[in-house]
């Protein structure tokens, strides 16, 4: 049986090479919500991809259900050369791509003196590569239809802005991408090599295990396959083989210096013996007030939704929700917000990560805030994550809010919570209105900011 490839696949290898294997090769069949596959994929709700597109006036919609009806009504829409083609599909042997929007531009092809370039309707403001390699994939297959290959590729941004970059340019490496996507395909294993990506396949946890049942040195936390490749040159192939070595042994043997070394060995210690390393005291600005911070979003919908605010002051603790029933509701939540947060100037701001900085850049330019609000919180920030990395080691394969605050001991109250799973919970609260979805939510939001606070206490506690 010959398994088609899609632009789905490109996501799916950059984020972890065995999904792909997994999805053709596993025992079960796993599959993503469809909302947590847009999600995933960096799209739109359809409603908003129908606004972005509505002032279209030829235009039409390939309905797909069935894509090889789906395939025979775009290429007879191409064939009219109708202006905007919405959710076509295109198919050449095993290959199926499905752009959101096909474009008619001046040219010659097999149709005429017309062709058509592909356009993708994404949540992001920024190209990446991904958005290249699925563009790329689209002009492979427009070349078998029409004939004509797309000197660009194209991707739409929630603000109706379009974002084009070379097809040309980028394909050597989407060449060599499908190349390899198409030897997993066929039965070839990737090596193991687990990173924060594969936690968005459903085959995580057969990700973990067979590189757990190996002891493979990819379990190090933010280890390089560079550094990987060169400690295997070297005979070293297990955490126990690293756990073992002497660090200048290994920066006689590899390019990675004695202090990276010394580093990654410490990882191994911690692994190994399943504990917390030690390596440097924090100093914590002293305050009579801290606050928590940790904001919820939909990117199916451009939104932010929630702006938690755990204030420990004098020892007391009071947790504040600035919520958006409604994306509508935006910027009344990110008002209430900058007001509290403009009522205590000179509070040391603690996040976990550098997205509650992005968050406030995006919100201050999109709704506005008062002279130096922007700057002075962020002045005040205290990234959570940089100072656990700074001060200890951990027996963790990843840093996450979770990975770090469930090993020292704090437990968040829904057993589901977790970032992507709050997109599932807003869109079914928009969805029924159901009261309990929404503070399921901010339950959870409270639970990230009491758990950023738990860890601060831990780590100022190792002193």
């Amino acid at each position: 049986m010959k398994h088609i490839i899609t632009e789905k696949h490109f996501f799916k290898y950059l984020k972890c090479p065995s999904w792909v294997y997994f999805d053709v090769h596993g025992d079960v069949e796993k599959a993503l919500h469809p909302l947590l596959e847009k999600l995933a994929h960096g799209g739109l709700v359809s409603e908003l991809e129908r606004k972005l597109i509505e002032d279209r006036v030829d235009i039409r919609e390939v309905k797909r259900d069935d894509l090889d009806e789906a395939s025979i009504q775009t290429l007879e829409l191409m064939r009219q050369g109708v202006q905007t083609i919405y959710k076509g599909v295109l198919i050449d042997g095993r290959y199926v791509a499905q752009p959101d929007l096909l474009e008619k531009v001046q040219g010659k092809s097999k149709l005429g003196d017309y062709y058509y370039i592909a356009c993708d309707i994404k949540g992001n403001r920024h190209l990446y590569d991904v958005h290249k390699f699925q563009g790329s994939f689209y002009a492979e297959l427009l070349l078998r239809v029409q004939g004509v290959r797309p000197l660009q590729g194209y991707i739409m941004t929630p603000d109706a802005q379009i974002l084009a970059f070379s097809i040309e340019e980028f394909e050597s490496q989407f060449n060599l991408t499908l190349f390899e996507i198409e030897k997993i395909i066929s039965g070839e294993k990737p090596p193991e090599f687990p990173t924060s990506g594969c936690k968005q396949s459903p085959w995580y946890p057969q990700c973990v295990k067979q590189a757990e049942e190996c002891d493979d040195i990819s379990l190090i936390n933010r280890i390089h396959k560079a550094e990987v490749a060169s400690l295997n040159s070297a005979g070293i192939f297990t955490v126990s083989d690293l756990k073992a070595i002497d660090p200048f042994e290994i920066s006689g043997k590899t390019k990675i210096d004695a202090d990276r070394a010394g580093h990654l060995q410490k990882q191994a210690i911690a692994m190994s013996e399943k504990r917390h390393i030690h390596i440097a005291d924090t100093a914590f600005p002293k305050s009579n007030t801290e606050l928590y911070f940790d904001v919820e979003a939909d990117p199916l919908r451009d939104a932010y939704y929630l702006f938690g605010v755990l204030e420990v002051s004098d020892g007391k603790k009071q947790y504040h929700a600035f919520v958006a029933e409604h994306p509508d509701q935006e910027k009344q939540a990110w008002d209430q917000f900058v007001e509290f947060m403009n009522e205590r100037p000179a509070a040391p701001v603690y996040h976990w990560g550098s997205y509650e900085r992005g968050v406030l850049a995006t919100m201050s330019s999109r709704h506005g805030a008062p002279n130096g609000f922007c700057e002075r919180v962020i002045g005040n920030m205290i990234d959570m994550l940089d100072v656990a990395r700074e001060a200890t080691v951990f027996p963790t394969y990843f840093f996450s809010l979770k990975d770090i605050a469930q090993y020292i001991g704090f437990a968040w109250r829904s057993a589901d919570a977790s970032g992507t799973n709050s997109v599932l919970w807003y869109e079914d609260w928009l969805g029924n209105q159901d009261r309990a979805v929404l503070n399921k939510i901010i339950e959870y939001n409270e639970d990230d900011v009491v758990a950023t606070h738990f860890v601060k206490i831990w780590i100022e506690s190792k002193k």
